[in-house]
Protein backbone atom coordinates (compact mmCIF):
# COMPACT_ATOMS: atom_id res chain seq x y z
CA UNK A 1 0.00 0.00 0.00
CA UNK A 2 1.32 3.37 -1.43
CA UNK A 3 0.68 6.17 1.00
CA UNK A 4 1.20 9.82 0.73
CA UNK A 5 1.68 11.31 3.80
CA UNK A 6 -1.01 10.61 5.81
CA UNK A 7 -2.83 13.97 6.45
CA UNK A 8 -6.29 15.08 8.31
CA UNK A 9 -8.78 16.67 5.73
CA UNK A 10 -12.42 17.49 5.09
CA UNK A 11 -15.31 16.70 2.22
CA UNK A 12 -17.54 19.25 1.81
CA UNK A 13 -20.66 17.32 1.16
CA UNK A 14 -19.72 15.82 4.28
CA UNK A 15 -19.55 19.10 6.01
CA UNK A 16 -22.79 20.56 4.50
CA UNK A 17 -24.99 17.40 5.96
CA UNK A 18 -23.63 18.24 9.56
CA UNK A 19 -24.12 21.94 9.41
CA UNK A 20 -27.96 20.82 8.07
CA UNK A 21 -28.28 18.52 10.94
CA UNK A 22 -26.57 20.97 13.23
CA UNK A 23 -29.78 23.69 12.31
CA UNK A 24 -32.22 20.55 13.28
CA UNK A 25 -31.10 19.53 16.68
CA UNK A 26 -28.18 17.76 16.46
CA UNK A 27 -26.65 17.74 19.94
CA UNK A 28 -24.02 15.35 19.29
CA UNK A 29 -21.54 18.21 18.47
CA UNK A 30 -20.70 19.08 22.29
CA UNK A 31 -19.59 15.38 22.73
CA UNK A 32 -15.71 14.93 23.56
CA UNK A 33 -15.08 18.71 21.88
CA UNK A 34 -13.48 21.78 24.41
CA UNK A 35 -15.43 24.58 25.16
CA UNK A 36 -14.28 26.65 22.83
CA UNK A 37 -15.07 24.39 19.69
CA UNK A 38 -18.62 24.06 21.32
CA UNK A 39 -19.08 27.56 21.87
CA UNK A 40 -18.26 28.21 17.99
CA UNK A 41 -20.31 25.60 16.97
CA UNK A 42 -23.18 27.02 18.34
CA UNK A 43 -22.72 30.35 16.83
CA UNK A 44 -23.28 28.79 13.53
CA UNK A 45 -26.84 27.44 14.68
CA UNK A 46 -29.22 30.10 12.63
CA UNK A 47 -32.24 31.43 13.92
CA UNK A 48 -34.38 30.22 10.83
CA UNK A 49 -34.00 26.61 10.31
CA UNK A 50 -36.95 25.95 8.52
CA UNK A 51 -35.08 25.42 4.74
CA UNK A 52 -33.59 22.26 6.17
CA UNK A 53 -36.72 20.43 6.59
CA UNK A 54 -35.16 17.38 4.67
CA UNK A 55 -32.76 16.97 7.74
CA UNK A 56 -34.87 16.74 10.25
CA UNK A 57 -36.03 13.24 8.86
CA UNK A 58 -32.49 12.01 9.26
CA UNK A 59 -32.83 11.03 12.72
CA UNK A 60 -34.67 7.84 13.67
CA UNK A 61 -35.46 5.38 16.22
CA UNK A 62 -33.63 2.15 15.47
CA UNK A 63 -30.42 2.75 16.94
CA UNK A 64 -30.87 4.11 20.90
CA UNK A 65 -27.56 4.84 21.32
CA UNK A 66 -27.45 7.35 18.38
CA UNK A 67 -30.31 7.91 16.83
CA UNK A 68 -29.30 9.20 13.16
CA UNK A 69 -27.69 5.93 12.57
CA UNK A 70 -28.08 4.73 9.49
CA UNK A 71 -29.34 7.88 8.02
CA UNK A 72 -26.07 10.03 8.63
CA UNK A 73 -24.52 7.21 7.43
CA UNK A 74 -26.26 6.61 4.16
CA UNK A 75 -26.31 10.10 3.19
CA UNK A 76 -22.32 10.24 3.57
CA UNK A 77 -22.28 7.09 0.77
CA UNK A 78 -24.72 8.98 -1.34
CA UNK A 79 -22.27 11.74 -1.97
CA UNK A 80 -20.15 9.62 -3.38
CA UNK A 81 -22.98 8.86 -6.03
CA UNK A 82 -23.74 12.13 -7.05
CA UNK A 83 -22.57 15.46 -9.49
CA UNK A 84 -22.62 18.20 -7.11
CA UNK A 85 -22.58 20.99 -9.30
CA UNK A 86 -25.56 19.32 -10.99
CA UNK A 87 -27.54 18.65 -8.02
CA UNK A 88 -28.14 14.87 -9.33
CA UNK A 89 -26.96 11.35 -8.66
CA UNK A 90 -25.13 9.51 -10.94
CA UNK A 91 -25.21 5.76 -11.16
CA UNK A 92 -28.11 5.73 -8.49
CA UNK A 93 -27.84 1.74 -9.04
CA UNK A 94 -24.57 1.36 -7.50
CA UNK A 95 -25.62 3.03 -4.54
CA UNK A 96 -28.73 1.65 -4.14
CA UNK A 97 -26.93 -2.19 -4.55
CA UNK A 98 -24.45 -1.08 -2.16
CA UNK A 99 -26.84 0.06 0.33
CA UNK A 100 -28.81 -2.85 0.06
CA UNK A 101 -26.19 -5.55 0.44
CA UNK A 102 -24.97 -3.56 3.59
CA UNK A 103 -24.66 -6.51 6.30
CA UNK A 104 -25.54 -3.79 9.33
CA UNK A 105 -28.49 -2.05 8.09
CA UNK A 106 -31.69 -3.66 8.82
CA UNK A 107 -34.84 -3.81 5.89
CA UNK A 108 -36.69 -1.53 7.26
CA UNK A 109 -33.87 1.24 7.48
CA UNK A 110 -33.77 0.70 3.80
CA UNK A 111 -37.39 0.12 2.89
CA UNK A 112 -39.55 2.27 0.50
CA UNK A 113 -39.99 5.12 2.52
CA UNK A 114 -36.20 5.62 2.90
CA UNK A 115 -35.58 5.51 -1.27
CA UNK A 116 -38.68 8.06 -1.91
CA UNK A 117 -36.88 10.45 0.76
CA UNK A 118 -33.52 10.06 -0.39
CA UNK A 119 -34.21 11.56 -3.70
CA UNK A 120 -34.76 14.83 -2.41
CA UNK A 121 -31.21 14.67 -1.12
CA UNK A 122 -29.36 16.31 -4.13
CA UNK A 123 -31.30 19.11 -3.84
CA UNK A 124 -31.51 19.69 -0.12
CA UNK A 125 -27.94 19.32 -0.62
CA UNK A 126 -27.77 22.37 -2.96
CA UNK A 127 -29.42 24.56 -0.75
CA UNK A 128 -26.51 24.06 1.74
CA UNK A 129 -24.19 24.45 -0.17
CA UNK A 130 -26.01 28.19 -1.40
CA UNK A 131 -26.11 29.42 2.43
CA UNK A 132 -23.94 32.21 3.60
CA UNK A 133 -23.98 31.09 7.24
CA UNK A 134 -22.57 27.80 5.50
CA UNK A 135 -20.02 29.55 3.45
CA UNK A 136 -19.09 30.98 7.01
CA UNK A 137 -19.05 27.67 8.28
CA UNK A 138 -16.82 26.15 6.48
CA UNK A 139 -13.80 28.51 6.00
CA UNK A 140 -13.87 27.91 9.96
CA UNK A 141 -14.00 24.33 9.49
CA UNK A 142 -11.12 24.59 7.03
CA UNK A 143 -9.05 26.26 9.89
CA UNK A 144 -10.02 23.14 12.06
CA UNK A 145 -8.72 20.90 9.85
CA UNK A 146 -5.06 22.14 9.70
CA UNK A 147 -5.15 22.44 13.66
CA UNK A 148 -5.77 18.88 13.85
CA UNK A 149 -3.27 17.76 11.41
CA UNK A 150 -0.62 19.71 13.67
CA UNK A 151 -2.27 18.25 16.67
CA UNK A 152 -2.11 15.34 15.71
CA UNK A 153 0.80 14.46 13.53
CA UNK A 154 2.60 11.94 15.58
CA UNK A 155 -0.76 9.12 15.86
CA UNK A 156 -1.36 9.81 12.06
CA UNK A 157 2.57 8.77 11.57
CA UNK A 158 1.56 5.21 13.61
CA UNK A 159 -1.76 4.76 12.28
CA UNK A 160 -0.55 4.69 8.73
CA UNK A 161 2.36 2.45 9.92
CA UNK A 162 -0.02 0.02 11.50
CA UNK A 163 -2.22 0.11 8.25
CA UNK A 164 0.15 -0.90 6.01
CA UNK A 165 1.03 -3.78 8.58
CA UNK A 166 -2.45 -4.79 8.40
CA UNK A 167 -3.11 -4.44 4.13
CA UNK A 168 0.21 -7.02 4.58
CA UNK A 169 -1.47 -9.38 6.66
CA UNK A 170 -4.59 -9.45 5.76
CA UNK A 171 -4.55 -9.02 2.33
CA UNK A 172 -6.78 -5.58 2.54
CA UNK A 173 -8.42 -4.59 -0.75
CA UNK A 174 -7.96 -0.94 -0.32
CA UNK A 175 -4.94 0.94 -1.78
CA UNK A 176 -5.10 4.33 -0.08
CA UNK A 177 -6.76 6.02 2.53
CA UNK A 178 -8.38 9.50 3.61
CA UNK A 179 -9.43 10.75 7.12
CA UNK A 180 -11.69 12.48 6.89
CA UNK A 181 -13.32 15.05 10.18
CA UNK A 182 -16.21 16.71 10.64
CA UNK A 183 -16.03 18.71 14.10
CA UNK A 184 -19.90 18.85 14.00
CA UNK A 185 -20.33 14.99 13.99
CA UNK A 186 -20.50 13.08 16.97
CA UNK A 187 -16.76 11.74 17.97
CA UNK A 188 -18.19 8.23 18.77
CA UNK A 189 -19.67 7.88 15.17
CA UNK A 190 -16.97 6.23 12.74
CA UNK A 191 -18.07 5.36 9.47
CA UNK A 192 -16.17 3.98 6.54
CA UNK A 193 -16.63 4.66 2.92
CA UNK A 194 -14.75 2.54 -0.34
CA UNK A 195 -14.50 4.39 -3.43
CA UNK A 196 -11.89 3.65 -6.02
CA UNK A 197 -9.97 1.51 -3.86
CA UNK A 198 -9.37 4.44 -1.51
CA UNK A 199 -10.50 3.70 1.99
CA UNK A 200 -12.09 6.90 3.44
CA UNK A 201 -12.75 7.13 7.55
CA UNK A 202 -15.10 9.62 8.50
CA UNK A 203 -15.81 10.80 11.98
CA UNK A 204 -16.29 13.78 14.33
CA UNK A 205 -12.48 13.36 16.03
CA UNK A 206 -9.31 11.22 15.10
CA UNK A 207 -9.45 8.06 17.28
CA UNK A 208 -6.65 5.81 16.36
CA UNK A 209 -8.83 2.79 17.52
CA UNK A 210 -11.76 3.59 15.26
CA UNK A 211 -9.46 4.35 12.56
CA UNK A 212 -8.11 0.71 12.60
CA UNK A 213 -11.58 -0.79 13.78
CA UNK A 214 -13.17 0.48 10.69
CA UNK A 215 -9.92 -0.39 8.17
CA UNK A 216 -10.05 -4.50 9.34
CA UNK A 217 -13.76 -4.76 9.05
CA UNK A 218 -13.39 -5.42 5.25
CA UNK A 219 -10.30 -8.12 6.03
CA UNK A 220 -12.74 -9.65 8.82
CA UNK A 221 -16.27 -9.77 7.10
CA UNK A 222 -14.90 -12.64 4.44
CA UNK A 223 -13.79 -14.92 7.30
CA UNK A 224 -17.13 -14.32 8.61
CA UNK A 225 -18.54 -15.07 5.88
CA UNK A 226 -16.44 -18.41 5.03
CA UNK A 227 -17.09 -19.46 8.56
CA UNK A 228 -20.87 -18.51 8.59
CA UNK A 229 -22.26 -21.96 9.25
CA UNK A 230 -19.93 -22.71 12.49
CA UNK A 231 -20.38 -19.34 13.72
CA UNK A 232 -24.53 -19.43 13.68
CA UNK A 233 -24.04 -22.65 15.45
CA UNK A 234 -22.35 -20.87 18.13
CA UNK A 235 -25.56 -18.86 19.05
CA UNK A 236 -23.18 -16.51 20.12
CA UNK A 237 -24.62 -13.48 22.05
CA UNK A 238 -22.43 -10.19 23.63
CA UNK A 239 -24.34 -8.20 25.78
CA UNK A 240 -21.36 -5.72 25.56
CA UNK A 241 -22.90 -5.12 22.18
CA UNK A 242 -25.90 -2.54 21.50
CA UNK A 243 -28.89 -4.39 20.29
CA UNK A 244 -28.85 -2.76 17.02
CA UNK A 245 -25.89 -4.75 15.96
CA UNK A 246 -28.17 -7.82 16.32
CA UNK A 247 -30.75 -6.69 13.45
CA UNK A 248 -33.83 -8.17 15.57
CA UNK A 249 -32.15 -11.30 15.61
CA UNK A 250 -31.69 -12.52 12.01
CA UNK A 251 -29.01 -14.59 10.83
CA UNK A 252 -27.22 -11.43 9.06
CA UNK A 253 -27.78 -9.59 12.70
CA UNK A 254 -25.89 -12.76 14.39
CA UNK A 255 -23.47 -12.68 12.05
CA UNK A 256 -22.61 -8.99 12.03
CA UNK A 257 -22.67 -9.26 15.91
CA UNK A 258 -19.94 -12.03 15.72
CA UNK A 259 -18.40 -9.80 13.29
CA UNK A 260 -17.75 -6.49 15.16
CA UNK A 261 -16.91 -8.31 18.25
CA UNK A 262 -14.39 -10.24 16.69
CA UNK A 263 -13.17 -6.52 14.99
CA UNK A 264 -13.21 -5.31 18.27
CA UNK A 265 -10.82 -8.44 19.88
CA UNK A 266 -8.43 -8.23 16.82
CA UNK A 267 -8.19 -4.15 17.04
CA UNK A 268 -7.22 -4.46 20.79
CA UNK A 269 -4.50 -6.92 19.62
CA UNK A 270 -3.30 -4.75 16.83
CA UNK A 271 -3.18 -2.05 18.96
CA UNK A 272 -0.93 -3.68 21.97
CA UNK A 273 0.97 -4.54 19.01
CA UNK A 274 0.18 -8.12 18.60
CA UNK A 275 -0.74 -8.40 14.73
CA UNK A 276 -1.80 -11.91 14.25
CA UNK A 277 -0.23 -13.95 11.28
CA UNK A 278 -3.55 -15.32 10.06
CA UNK A 279 -7.16 -14.46 10.59
CA UNK A 280 -8.18 -17.72 10.70
CA UNK A 281 -6.13 -18.73 13.35
CA UNK A 282 -7.04 -15.72 15.27
CA UNK A 283 -10.36 -16.70 14.95
CA UNK A 284 -9.83 -20.06 16.32
CA UNK A 285 -8.62 -18.59 19.27
CA UNK A 286 -10.89 -16.03 20.01
CA UNK A 287 -13.68 -18.99 19.65
CA UNK A 288 -11.76 -21.01 22.36
CA UNK A 289 -12.04 -17.83 24.75
CA UNK A 290 -15.80 -17.64 24.27
CA UNK A 291 -16.60 -21.38 24.60
CA UNK A 292 -17.38 -21.16 28.09
CA UNK A 293 -19.33 -18.28 27.69
CA UNK A 294 -21.73 -19.40 24.66
CA UNK A 295 -23.93 -22.19 23.95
Amino acid sequence: MEYKKLLISNNTAISAIYFALLQCGYDFYAVEHDAPTVNKLCSFIMSDRREYGFFSEVRQNTCEVYPYWPRAAMLETATFYMDLPRACFVDFDTYKSNILSAKNISDIERNETFWNWILQFPTALKDVFQSNCFSRYLEWENAWIEDQNKKYQNELRRIEDILVLCKEKFNSPFQSIQVVLNPIKCAYSADYHWKDQTFIFCSGALSEESVIHEFIHHSVHPVVENRKDEILHCNFVNPDLDDSYYLSGSQTGKLNAFEEYMVRKLTDRILNGAVPENLDAFFDHEKMNLRTSIV
